[in-house]
């Protein structure tokens, strides 16, 4: 893939699988959403290479990492990033993440302020409203990839309208590494879901470095609401990308990531 490194660092006796570009930038540490890996996000890493020495990881229960049958709480998901930064000897990157694995950067943010530069929060998950229980998406979730592991990879495209839409729209590179993806998570990453996530509310206050928040197109309702989450911050920047779901970048490339180099711009003057 590219001519980027592959590597694996073992955190507490769990074997995690990175992507690595390598070069003489500062880093930066990409952190998948649920049901993601590292692959999954080429088209971005391609869009940081050069400028960044990029390292794009699994979270333990996806990609090839390793998935234990537990450990999936938050504070296992910061001890597995914490401990990625220190195998590799990276002290404070700017973390982009997005969905659960924005979480989970915004919640090492505050938990570990000294080892994150800057944050790229794309849809994080605690700004995300939930319909059903944790217990309950945990049981979907676990559905949803055993539906997923009983599918060849190139019948995946004809069976999941997320993946149809890529393959559909020519964007066969991307359709082929999300339906990898889909095959290599375990089920047991469904006990994230069963964690939850924590309320922005409790702990965005206490957050210093500079975050971007790259929200999808909501009702007037919840945009209200992620401001109010938003305000918490003491250094940070809410965007509500037109036209897009969960998904911003794919949704809207162009000004999603005009968004972001606007931001690290800021960040790297």
């Amino acid at each position: 893939m590219d001519d980027w490194s592959r590597g694996v660092c073992s955190v507490d006796g769990v074997e995690l699988h990175y992507l690595r570009t390598g070069g003489d930038g500062p880093p930066l540490v990409v952190a998948h959403g649920l049901y993601d890996d590292s692959a999954c996000r080429s088209p971005l890493i391609r869009e940081l290479d050069g400028r960044y020495d990029v390292v794009a990881y699994d979270a333990r229960g996806h990609g090839r990492s390793d998935a234990p049958e537990t450990g999936y709480e938050v504070a296992d998901r910061v001890a597995d990033l914490v401990g990625l930064l220190d195998a590799l000897d990276i002290e404070a990157p700017i973390v982009w993440g997005h969905s659960m694995g924005a979480h989970t950067a915004v919640v090492t943010a505050a938990t570990h302020p000294e080892r994150v530069r800057a944050l790229v929060l794309v849809d994080p998950a605690g700004m995300l409203d939930f319909a059903r229980t944790p217990a309950e998406r945990a049981e979907d979730t676990r559905e949803q990839i055993r539906f997923w592991h009983g599918h060849d990879a190139d019948e995946l495209p004809d069976v999941d309208d997320g993946i149809r839409q890529y393959a559909e729209a020519g964007e066969t590179e991307l359709a082929t590494l999300l339906a990898e993806a889909r095959l290599r998570v375990s089920p047991t990453a469904a006990e994230i879901q069963r964690a939850g996530y924590r309320d922005p509310r409790t702990f965005y206050s206490e957050i210093d470095a500079p975050t971007l928040i790259l929200r999808a197109d909501v009702d007037a309702a919840t945009r209200a609401r992620d401001h109010e989450f938003a305000d918490h911050l003491q250094n940070g920047r809410l965007v509500h990308v037109e036209g897009t779901g969960h998904t911003v970048l794919r949704d809207a490339r162009a000004e999603a990531t005009r968004h972001m180099w606007d931001f690290l711009d800021s960040v790297d003057a």
